[in-house]
């Protein structure tokens, strides 16, 4: 039996849950506290969930563990069989876990009421039963506050972030408005992606207010969290989806996710240490340099340069040369 370290609050623990749910794949869901802390530092490399421990060994990064239980439970499928839109899938998945992190960051720990609850149920799952956890919560909140700047969360890049949410929020809903999953029937990576961060957005304050409208989405977050039984039929294609899908991918992957990306892996490689600005969609936006999104987006390169030729032509000509 699998099992998985992880918490309610962490999009990534509950992204890979969400599959080993989908694959009806027996695990234990063990959320991390000091109870479990010795079962959790005999398999962690370092001190972050989700952490999957499985007869193959431990895992801590939430794609690869996505490819993992693929591989070894390959039915149901959360692969696409149109390379196009499988790699669109990916790309998505990619683009939540390095970009729509971001507004969830930003309202979970720049905004007080969403801090106070969230640093509270960390500190609630984390500390011995009957221990009050007001004092560890307000460390929590105190430490995550640290890290908004180095995530690119600053006061500076609110309005950019803010904008970003509610645009892609509106795109999505329309394209779920006719469709239970964002390929059609079938679950995919992507949806897993967005889904995990916008289940989190939704159980925030702030951003559940904010994205209260987004009925279609909602629902959508709900299912892509909650998929058993669901999401085993067929993808649509891309002639189907294209009218409602061509504008979340624009604005994921063409003007938000891959400019910043490149950008970030190019501050990187120059080793200046300076915070690097891009333009995305006209508004500057300005961080330092992280590591791991550089490492994802070469694996993404790696997986775009086996397409075939002709698949690469028509990806191009729905995101651009980005």
């Amino acid at each position: 039996m699998y099992r998985l370290f992880g918490m309610e609050v962490s999009p990534y623990s509950v992204k890979v849950r969400a599959l080993l749910r989908f694959k009806q794949v027996p695990f234990e869901w063990l959320l991390r506290s000091r109870a479990n802390e010795s079962a959790f530092r005999e398999h962690a490399k370092v001190p972050l969930i989700p952490l999957l421990v499985t007869p193959a060994g431990a895992m801590q990064d939430s794609t690869p563990m996505l490819n993992y239980l693929e591989t070894e439970h390959p039915t149901p499928s959360i692969r696409l069989t149109d390379p196009l839109l499988n790699f669109l899938s990916d790309a998505l998945e990619e683009a939540a876990d390095e970009w729509l992190i971001k507004p969830m960051f930003h309202y979970r720990w720049n905004f007080e009421a969403d801090r106070r609850e969230a640093s509270l149920r960390i500190a609630t799952a984390s500390v011995d039963p009957g221990t009050d956890p007001s004092k560890f919560a307000e460390m929590i909140g105190m430490h995550l506050m640290t890290r908004r700047e180095p995530l690119g969360c600053s006061d500076t890049n609110a309005p950019l972030i803010e904008r970003y949410l509610l645009e892609g929020a509106t795109r999505l809903n329309a394209h779920l408005q006719t469709r239970p999953f964002l390929f059609g029937d079938q679950l995919s990576a992507a949806d897993l992606g967005l889904g995990s961060l916008y289940y989190e957005l939704y159980s925030d304050p702030t951003p559940s207010t904010l994205l209260r409208p987004f009925s279609a989405l909602s629902a959508w977050a709900q299912r892509c969290m909650n998929p058993e039984g669901l999401g085993t039929g067929q993808s649509e294609s891309w002639d189907s989806l294209s009218a409602t899908l061509r504008p979340v991918l624009e604005h994921e992957l063409s003007t938000h996710y891959l400019p910043w990306a490149h950008a970030n892996a190019a501050a990187l490689a120059s080793g200046d240490g300076t915070p690097f600005t891009v333009s995305l969609g006209g508004t500057d936006f300005t961080q330092p340099a992280q590591k791991y999104p550089a490492k994802s987006l070469r694996m993404l390169q790696a997986q775009w340069a086996n397409l075939a030729p002709d698949t690469q032509a028509d990806i191009r000509a729905i995101i651009g040369e980005v």
